[in-house]
């Protein structure tokens, strides 16, 4: 065999070893998981809802106000079979023990979950959205934030030691927003974190698992109408 003819089939063997090797790496590519959680807004490809949100006002095809006070003082109406894009999240904090689940407890309903957390510990956005609410309750949530989402959510974070954003604020997913405290009615450090829709409560764990840091899925459909109907948006 020639010089010319060993290169050329040397030249053969690269060749093929090469396209071999790009295509299990694409293979391999293909089958890894797909992370949902909002990282870069800059390079991540987000669902139609969040690429097309205003985030001035959020679901406002849900919502008919916009008041900075009250976690409940939210009208609007979402129809049973309303489809809430629970993509591009971010966990409220990487705690996940849950001291007390939502449900009956003390004779009332607990509205949310409350989460492990220590004095200071960082807590962050769930989803990009808009600050509505930043106040103080002290028979209530103590220092607390509620964040309206384009998705339709809005999402409560209580009994924090500081809050770092304030009334109309922007924010991104995983961006923090208060510290973890105990004020407020609350027996120990915690954070107690809330979903709402139209002002009404709906149990986080539907939507969030905390013991492995996700969501339960891409979206989550609601089974009933929350709000009420209204004849225009105000």
């Amino acid at each position: 065999m020639t010089l010319r003819n060993i290169k050329k089939t040397l030249g053969a063997l690269l060749l093929t070893t090469l396209t071999v090797s790009a295509t299990a790496q694409d293979l391999i590519a293909r089958q890894a998981p797909i992370d949902r959680r909002m990282k870069d807004v800059s390079n991540v490809s987000l669902g139609t809802s969040f690429a097309n949100a205003d985030l001035n006002d959020p679901a406002a095809n849900i919502y008919t106000t916009w008041v900075n006070k009250g976690h409940k003082n939210a009208p609007g109406y979402a129809a049973a079979g309303t489809r809430i894009d629970l993509r591009g999240f971010a966990m409220p904090t990487p705690s996940r023990k849950i001291n007390s689940p939502f449900g009956p407890r003390w004779g009332r309903t607990h509205e949310g979950l409350d989460i492990k957390v220590y004095i200071g510990d960082t807590i962050c956005a769930a989803f990009d959205g808009k600050v509505r609410v930043v106040d103080y309750n002290a028979n209530g949530y103590g220092y607390y934030v509620v964040i309206r989402h384009p998705n339709g959510l809005e999402t409560l974070y209580g009994h924090m030691s500081k809050q770092l954003v304030k009334p109309d604020q922007i924010v991104r997913a995983g961006q923090p927003i208060g510290l973890g405290g105990n004020t407020g009615r609350s027996t120990g450090s915690h954070l107690h974190f809330e979903t709402r829709l139209c002002g009404q409560p709906i149990n986080p764990a539907l939507m969030f698992d905390f013991e492995h840091q996700d969501v339960t899925g891409d979206f989550f459909t609601t089974t009933r109408a929350y709000g009420e109907q209204t004849a225009s948006r105000k």
